[in-house]
This record gives structure tokens, sequence and C-alpha cells, in this order.
């Protein structure tokens, strides 16, 4: 049984509590180019929620949408100098290989074209949107009636009782093989899938692994990944604290590695029960 914590300790924590000082900082205050994008950017006619002053590796960057992985910079006149140039260019180059596509705007464009500016942003999104859905699209059915991808993991937890005794772990879709297994601890089946979700993400980016994507059967696991943060309402006491520590340590994996994969619902109704099941229902 799997009990190496390690995988969700923090690359550099202390950079990132530096970092995360300046982005408060910066969201105090915007400039005026800044405030007028952030008005469209947070209405609900974008279709997509947006962050801003978001941190990225060991950048801040103006707003970002982390569906379609869409970084939007306003850019003021300092950017205009051959040394900033340069390193914005070896900025965007690291934001690039991380999967991330960015649009830069000047205070002028913002400011004096507004319309022309709202329409490139919801082009490159529709766009951006459109090509992740067909990278989650549903694979194709084989075997014995499940979805079969190449490059995947299916991931779940069990849980007796709740709270009670709790386990997860991640299957590789292509070869069966088990890739990781955890517990049993003291804790619920909900905080089980959110780790085993944060667990795959952080060992994939371990090993190097691209392409990969990630299948589970909790709606719940999904949500808490994308808020960074989980929402449990499990009382915290010894019985529970290993629980409490990795659950603290994943969501600080999240907030401080932008490291993903696409997360599929997993069609239990079509495919059958998810092959990383315990099969204790």
């Amino acid at each position: 049984m799997l009990k190496d914590y390690s995988i969700y300790h923090t690359a550099d924590l202390a950079n990132y509590n530096k970092i995360k000082d300046w982005s408060v900082e910066n969201r105090k205050y915007p400039t005026e180019a800044e405030y007028c994008l952030w008005e469209f950017l947070r209405s609900k006619n974008v279709g997509h929620k947006f962050r801003r002053q978001h941190i990225i590796d060991d950048y801040i960057v103006d707003f970002v949408n982390l569906h379609t992985k869409l970084i939007i910079e306003v850019d003021g006149e300092y950017h205009l100098t051959e040394e900033q140039k340069e390193l914005d260019k070896i900025r965007e180059e690291k934001l690039t290989s991380l999967g991330f596509t960015t649009l830069r705007f000047s205070n002028e464009q913002v400011l004096q074209d507004t319309d022309n500016v709202k329409r490139i942003i919801l082009q490159t999104m529709n766009k951006l949107d459109h090509t992740e859905n067909q990278s989650n699209a549903t694979p194709s059915l084989t075997g014995e009636g499940r979805g079969e991808a190449s490059l995947a993991w299916a991931v779940d937890a069990a849980c007796s009782g709740n709270p009670g005794p709790m386990e997860y772990r991640g299957v590789d879709l292509t070869t069966k093989e088990v890739v990781f297994h955890f517990g049993p601890i003291k804790g619920t089946n909900n905080i089980g899938e959110f780790l085993a979700i944060v667990h795959a993400m952080a060992l994939m980016e371990q090993r190097g692994l691209k392409g990969y994507t990630i299948y589970t059967d909790s709606v719940s696991g999904q949500a808490w990944v994308r808020r960074m943060q989980c929402k449990t309402n499990l009382e915290r006491n010894p019985e529970t604290e290993k629980a409490w520590e990795l659950v603290e340590r994943a969501e600080k994996w999240l907030k401080t590695h932008s490291f993903r994969a696409p997360i599929v619902k997993w069609d239990t109704k079509e495919w059958g029960e998810i092959p990383a099941d315990f099969g204790r229902k």
C-alpha cells in the first residue's frame, strides 16, 4: 500500500508565497485598461470564468481562463523596450510549453478599440473551446463495452462508511495495470475521489507523461479540482489527520503547479463500471 505523501509537496512554496503577495497587490491597483477589460471578462457574456493576476509557474498573468488555457495580457508602454520585449518572449515561450495560448493587447487597444479586442477574445476562446471539446470527446467503445483511450488512466475511490476506511487507486486503461494505490485511511469517498485525481496528475507530471486523459466517475472530485479546494465537511481529529494532511498537500499542489491533464466524466451507464472500481457495491 502506497504511503508516500511526497507526491503532493510543492516545488518552491517560499517563492510561491512571495509571488502570491505581488498578485494580491496587483489586484488592488489595476490600470484603467485592466479594469475595463476585467469588467468584460467577468461578465456572463464570455461563457467561461476568468481569473485575474493568476500565478502560473513563476509568472503572474493579467487574466487567464483555465478551461481553454487562454492568457490575456494588457501591456503598458514599458513593454515596448527591447529588454522587456525579450523578457516577454521568454515568458511566452515558457507558457506556451505549458499548453497556454497568449493574447497581448496594448492599453490603447483595450481603451480605444474595445469592441475589436472583445471580438478577438471571443473568437479565440471559441476556437480553443472547440479544440478542447474535440480532445475530450467520448472515446470509441471497444472491448467489454468500455470507453478506451490509448493514453488514459481511470481513478476511483472506495470507503466503508462515511467517514470510514478509505482508499483510492489509478488504473492504466491500456495495460489494465494498477498505476498507484493508496490507503486505507479514515476519510470519505469524495475526499478519496479528489485525492485520486490530483495524485494522477502529480504522478503524470513527475514521470513526464504528456497527452494523458484522466477518467473519473465523481462529479464532486472534478469540481473540487477545478476550484483547487476540497469542500469537505469531514471533522478533523486524530483519526482523520492523515486524510486532512493529504487534502492540504493536494490543494497546495494544484495552486503551485500549472500541469493539468484533461479530466473526463466516466459514463457508467454506457461503459459499465470504471476500471479503477474496487468492486464492493
